[in-house]
């Protein structure tokens, strides 16, 4: 928007979270609150913002995407020193200013956009967000007169009368800039708690014949900050549904939506089924016309089309081409890479591993550090021994290559092309293309020693 910028106060310490962590940096939908509250002014295209920061400055500076300014509020006055800091990194800036506060991250971009437009209609000096709540306990109070705002009193300092009030400053603001500046000369700290309020500039600016309008939101948890666990959950709750609301809405079908979790940045195609108690985060890419049965955990992963992922698999920052099958209690730990129409089994383990088109390995499997080419068949109980106490070692089996159960790779070593490993064999060295690999001890019968045994036992027992 034209002539509009942003203020985003991140800069308090959130002692009601109980945390060593700011309590913007907490997580909501696999991201941190603050960048869902920063996506949606910025998806107002503001001329520019500014993020206020102070309590771990370091960790919240190094969240904001180019282009936000951080302006750093060294001592924490209240929300009137922490608009000055703001509007000081904003140079130059005149116009319209819409503040609000990092733990805000259901404000979505209409209600903000709605905010705006009225402020430019009304033409007023400061429009504020308000909520109309049934227990208002702990927002300050709207005072109203003839309509407009008169004045808005913190709990802490309101009287019985009130208290009764039920509509609430949300503390979501937008000020005519030049007013603004003006107003914040004039606020002092003479209140309960001795800071500098925001809320003082309202009084300030109609002591000086300026307007102050209010807009109700429609949805008042919209508008409200986040100051508890509590709160938290319930915020991660609403986030949650809006999410899989959308990918429903888009031609996904999750069979419950309570008991399935997509977090923030992950994208999921077309025709996809996703059956309950799935965890899907962080930038996980799903294709379309997949399957997850129930109790997958997703995480940073891209899975192509037509995969079907059997339950309770653990897949973490990997790749799954289409086609392939994954699961039951499958584990693909990061950097591994499934080709299309392969096939991870059950309680199948890949570390670093990357598995050709084709392949199948359905059982009972470590591979680490391999490179597995195009349709093998890896033996139940197989195992890439890839690391000696000191360094790691890289497996590689070519293309066609059969492998006999309960077989180990001792690494660093090499299968060529078609080559058969026979069962239980232990490889040390390299396997020539098309050979028979055998390592084993040679079988030996002994005729009628277990009858012997057994006779030999009974007769010591009497």
């Amino acid at each position: 928007m034209k002539g509009l910028y942003c203020i985003v106060l991140a800069a308090g310490l959130g002692t009601r979270m109980k945390s060593g962590l700011a309590k913007v940096l907490h997580p909501l939908a696999g991201r941190p609150m603050l960048m869902h509250t920063l996506d949606n002014v910025l998806a107002l295209r503001p001329e520019k913002t500014t993020v206020v920061i102070g309590h771990q400055a370091d960790k919240v500076r190094a969240l904001l995407p180019p282009g936000v300014v951080p302006a750093l509020q060294k001592e924490r006055n209240g929300t009137a020193h922490a608009a000055g800091a703001g509007l000081a990194a904003l140079r130059g800036a005149d116009g319209v200013l819409l503040l609000v506060s990092g733990d805000t991250p259901l404000l979505d971009v209409e209600t903000l956009k709605g905010l705006v437009s009225y402020h430019k209609h009304k033409k007023a000096d400061i429009t504020v967000l308000t909520a109309v709540l049934d227990e208002p306990f702990g927002y300050g109070r709207i005072v109203r007169e003839d309509g407009s705002i008169k004045k808005i009193v913190e709990q802490k300092d309101a009287n019985p009368s009130e208290r009764k009030i039920k509509e609430i400053n949300s503390g979501t603001y937008c000020f005519n800039i030049k007013s603004l500046k003006q107003a914040l000369r004039h606020v002092r700290s003479a209140n309960a708690q001795g800071e500098f309020y925001l809320t003082d500039v309202v009084e300030i600016v109609r002591r000086k014949g300026g307007s102050v309008a209010g807009i109700p939101v429609a949805e008042p948890a919209t508008a409200l900050g986040i100051n508890s666990r509590v709160e938290l959950a319930e915020a991660e709750k609403i986030i949650r549904a809006k999410i899989n609301r959308r990918f429903m809405a888009s031609g996904v079908t999750i069979i419950d939506p309570e008991n399935t979790y997509v977090s923030a940045g992950a994208e999921i195609a077309p025709d996809t089924v996703i059956h309950p108690g799935n965890t899907i985060t962080g930038r996980t890419e799903i294709g379309a016309g997949c399957v997850l049965m129930p109790g997958n955990i997703i995480s940073d992963s891209v899975i192509g089309g037509g995969v079907k992922i059997k339950g309770y698999s653990v897949i973490e920052d990997s790749e799954i081409s289409d086609g392939a099958h994954i699961g039951p209690f499958a584990h693909l730990r990061p950097g591994s890479v499934v080709g299309a129409n392969a096939h991870v089994g059950n309680f199948v383990e890949l570390k670093k591993a990357s598995l050709g088109e084709g392949t199948k390995a359905s059982h009972l499997t470590y591979l680490g550090d391999a490179l597995v080419g195009r349709n093998v068949n890896i033996g139940a109980g197989t195992i890439t021994c890839n690391y000696d106490g000191f360094s790691k070692f890289k497996t590689v089996i070519g293309d066609d290559v059969f492998v006999g159960s309960d077989s180990q790779f001792i690494a660093p070593v090499t299968v060529g092309k078609g080559a058969l490993i026979a069962a239980g064999s232990t490889i040390t060295k390299d396997v020539p293309k098309d050979a028979l690999a055998l390592s084993r001890t040679p079988q030996t019968n002994r005729e009628n020693w277990a009858k012997e045994n057994r006779e030999k036992k009974s007769r010591t027992k009497k």
